[in-house]
């Protein structure tokens, strides 16, 4: 039971459960009251940096310490006994300690109480109890919660409206419900824009998730073979991330069979800007078929120029680039020699070739790497005209890699790695991938 204000005695049962939850709120209250006068005293940035967090984090999980106050608190008695007669106050408190304690149907129970005591133009019982259906799963009767707050034109209200939706959206991100996600995504961004006060942070947080959001979408159906949906999704996400790369990129993968003249125009821009990432295979059959539409067309210039396009594409990616996946890198073994209480890494790599291409001309690099911090670089050429790595799953020679650096304890070993980067011009090095460093 919560003690409130009321005439006669408490049993001692009664009075500790209080102090219980007084001794939570205090705590919580602290918190709380350090945070504003630590945001009071921060610059504006600082200010716009929180909001952002605010909105970019997809949850925020409740603490260890809270869970356990809570779940000490509620063990000694259930709280949802006679709740219906308490205050719109302590409903929201027991709630809350349910919700912390990860009990959400006693916390729905507590919410639904303080959602129907709620006083006028509160909100606070509106969003908790829809984010916790939400957390449940429980997506329709979150709606009827949001549906039931009518005047758009309060503040609170838009701001509960945006704040939910984005909740929505991203437990819909969870579940991997794309299409849900992005339409409540879409309706935290019409509510907030009817802010006067807008932050820019949580203004863009809003539009990377909307893109995010569409390209998964454009995934989905290029997986299931409805390229022109797919399409249709990928320009919805490029509309909220217009320097997003990777959303033109797969335009032109798409656009390939769908409109190969299109997909080459995406491809020729692409290629200035991240020719390692292109696969050049694609491109080079986006420009054989837009020649042909060409001379269809009757149109031999431009037939000739897609044509004299391919074969110039085809001698940049041999003598320039290695594309992603044309490579596969496999560790086949690691070395570590301890002598005198020193260990001395030495590695050893081998190099397949996925294209269809022989490479004659290719140089590895491999960086130990501390954390963040680059300790020692040994770069190898495994490819030349005279020993190429063939094409088909050809592979290179083995490659032992040999590093310098003495690594003093095995403490510090765990926290080595061997970045590989490839590159048949130095211009255009291709991230490979990363080996962990193992100890025995």
């Amino acid at each position: 039971m919560i003690k409130e204000k009321k005439k006669g005695k408490y049993t001692r049962t009664e009075k500790s459960l209080q102090e219980e939850i007084s001794g939570y709120l205090r705590t919580a209250g602290i918190t709380f009251i350090a945070a504003a006068i630590i945001t009071v005293l921060l610059s504006f940035h600082a200010r716009s940096e929180m909001v952002r967090n605010i909105y970019a984090s997809k949850t925020h999980a409740r603490t260890k310490l809270e869970a356990k106050l809570a779940q000490k608190i509620i063990a000694q008695s259930d709280l949802t006994k006679s709740l219906h007669n308490k205050s719109f106050k302590i409903c929201m408190q027991v709630g809350n300690l349910y919700e912390s304690a990860e009990d959400y149907y006693k916390a729905e129970y507590a919410y639904y109480l303080a959602y129907n005591k709620a006083p006028e133009n509160n909100y606070n019982a509106h969003y908790r109890l829809a984010r916790l259906l939400i957390t449940m799963q429980k997506f329709d009767d979150a709606q009827k919660i949001i549906d039931s707050v009518i005047d758009t034109n309060n503040v609170k209200v838009v701001n509960f409206k945006t704040r939910i939706y984005i909740n929505m959206g991203d437990k819909y991100m969870a579940e991997n419900k794309f299409v849900k996600a992005a339409a409540a995504y879409e309706k935290a961004k019409y509510y907030y824009e009817k802010l006067s006060k807008r932050d820019k942070y949580v203004h863009n947080s809003i539009k990377k998730r909307l893109s995010e959001a569409y390209l998964n979408t454009a995934d989905v159906m290029v997986t299931n073979g409805y390229n022109s949906d797919a399409i249709k999704y990928l320009k919805q996400a490029r509309t909220y991330a217009p320097d997003n790369d990777m959303i033109k990129y797969k335009m032109a993968i798409v656009y390939a069979d769908l409109d190969p003249i299109v997909s080459v125009d995406y491809f020729n821009y692409l290629l200035e800007k991240m020719p390692q990432h292109i696969d050049y295979d694609v491109f080079i059959r986006a420009l054989m078929k837009a020649s042909n539409i060409a001379e269809i067309q009757g149109d031999t210039v431009k037939s000739k120029y897609y044509r004299y396009r391919a074969h110039s594409v085809d001698l940049f990616v041999n003598n320039k680039v290695v594309y992603k996946n044309e490579l596969d890198v496999e560790l086949k073994n690691f070395n570590i020699k301890k002598v005198f209480f020193r260990y001395k890494l030495n590695a050893k790599f081998t190099l397949i070739n996925n294209s269809s291409n022989d490479i004659n001309r290719l140089h590895a690099e491999f960086i130990l790497r501390h954390k963040n911090d680059n300790k020692e670089v040994y770069t190898v050429q495994c490819a030349t005209r005279k020993n190429p790595i063939y094409s088909n799953g050809g592979s290179s020679k083995d490659i032992d890699v040999s590093f310098g650096k003495n690594i003093f304890t095995k403490k510090e070993l765990e926290q080595y790695y061997i970045d590989v980067y490839v590159y048949k011009d130095k211009q255009y090095k291709t991230f490979e991938g990363t080996f962990n460093v193992p100890v025995k």
